[in-house]
This record gives structure tokens, C-alpha cells and sequence, in this order.
């Protein structure tokens, strides 16, 4: 009976890890795939990596960093490529919510504010062209499941976005204002893992503490049947 029910707390100590603890250091990294057209019609692929860093102050709010880098790439009616290449970067901030009380399923919603740049290249090998800066504000939401020592899996499936942005060319004329809903269009995958920087926290529990713990605590798995000790009686007279 004692060993049936270490092994069911064992299974629960993998089971209830909880990723999204308070004064933690959240690290994650994912990637995105975007199919689109351009202003010709003709079809585009656009893809990015992203990488960030922050700090969760509670079970919900985290802000940081986060740095990307893609492309877009198109080709025209004579199958000549032509690619942006851009860079960002800026802080986030991250408001994560877990479904129903589950310790496994959370949502979570992400605003980035970045600084942008990029520049074209063509398929006749000519330099770096049209370079252009400005600023990039993006929301999205996205599904995250936990696996174990919090480290989780997230998905999303698009968001939205609003760029201003300027070419560097002399004598450009004003920024160019993009707003993008890409709902149903983008496809993105990422990692993410919480490192404790203030607290003992659930995620870094390894499966089976608590139980070496209770055994430890208490003896031998025969113990049960160990006798007990019995109160010496009293043998003094009450008067």
C-alpha cells in the first residue's frame, strides 16, 4: 500500500509542473512562416526567428527583451528573386493565464515595441539596396503547454502588427504605414524555460523528491510493520 501510493506521488510531482512562477527568468526562442502576396499578386515567404529574455514579477506579467531576424522573399513573373532582410528589436510584455486552474494548458498574450531596419537583395548578385529603419508594434496570442523543469511548448497561429517605416535613399519620400492581420496565415513554434532567480520553485523539483523525502522520513519499507513502542505505564501510587 505504502509503495502504491509514493508511486502515485511521484506521477503527480511530473504532472503538476508549474512553468509560470513568480520571480523567474523566462527564456524562450521560436520561429515563424508566413505565406502571403505582394502588391503584384505574385506569392511571398516570409519567415523570422526570435529570441527573448525576461523577468515574471507574478503568476501573470512578465516584460523583457526579444531580438528577430527574417525574410521576405518574392519572385516576379520571370522568376527573378527578390528578398528583405530585416532585423528587430525592442522590450515585450507577456500577460499569461492558465485554462480552467490546469497546471499543463495556459494562453498567453505578448505586445512587442521594436526598433526595425532592413535592406533588399536580388537574384543578379547586386549589393544591399533600399535600406530602411522605423518602428514595428505587434500583439499576439498564442497557446503554451508544460513539459517538465519549465520548459514548455508554444503555439500560435497569427496576430496583429503596425509598422511605420522609412527608406534611407536619398531624397525618400515619407514613411511607409503597414498594418497587418495575419490570423489563419502565419504558422509559429517555439521553447520556452523559467529559471528560478528568487524563490524555491516547483519547476525545478526533480520527479521523485517528495518521494525519497517521505522515505527518508520514514525508515525501511518494512517499517509498517515494525512494533511500536508502548507507553511505560505508570506504576507510582496517585496517593
Amino acid at each position: 500500500m505504502k509503495k502504491l501510493i509514493l508511486a502515485l506521488l511521484m506521477a503527480g510531482t511530473i504532472t503538476t509542473v508549474n512553468a509560470q512562477e513568480p520571480k523567474s527568468l523566462l527564456v524562450y526562442g521560436d520561429v515563424s512562416l508566413l505565406d502571403g502576396t505582394d502588391a503584384n499578386l505574385f506569392k511571398t515567404i516570409n519567415w523570422d526567428a526570435n529570441f527573448g529574455i525576461g523577468y515574471q514579477f507574478n503568476q501573470s506579467w512578465t516584460l523583457g527583451a526579444t531580438v528577430c531576424w527574417g525574410q521576405n522573399a518574392g519572385r516576379d513573373s520571370a522568376s527573378n528573386r527578390n528578398t528583405e532582410n530585416y532585423y528587430r528589436v525592442g522590450p515585450f510584455a507577456r500577460y499569461s493565464h492558465y485554462l480552467n486552474n490546469s497546471n499543463i494548458f495556459f494562453w498567453y498574450g505578448q505586445f512587442d515595441l521594436q526598433y526595425e531596419g532592413g535592406y533588399h537583395t536580388n537574384s543578379f548578385g547586386d549589393p544591399a539596396y533600399n535600406k530602411h529603419t522605423g518602428i514595428y508594434a505587434g500583439f499576439y496570442p498564442a497557446l503554451g503547454m508544460n513539459l517538465c523543469h519549465g520548459i514548455c511548448l508554444n503555439f500560435a497561429i497569427g496576430g496583429i502588427s503596425y509598422a511605420t517605416d522609412k527608406s534611407q535613399n536619398s531624397g525618400a519620400a515619407n514613411p511607409t504605414n503597414t498594418f497587418n492581420f495575419t490570423f489563419g496565415h502565419m504558422m509559429n513554434v517555439g521553447i520556452s524555460k523559467n529559471f528560478n532567480v528568487g524563490h524555491k520553485m516547483h519547476v525545478n523539483h526533480v520527479p521523485g523528491d517528495e518521494v525519497r523525502h517521505l522515505e527518508n522520513a520514514s525508515g525501511s519499507d518494512d517499517d509498517d510493520d515494525a512494533p511500536r513502542h508502548r507507553r511505560a505505564k505508570n506504576t507510582g501510587d496517585d496517593e
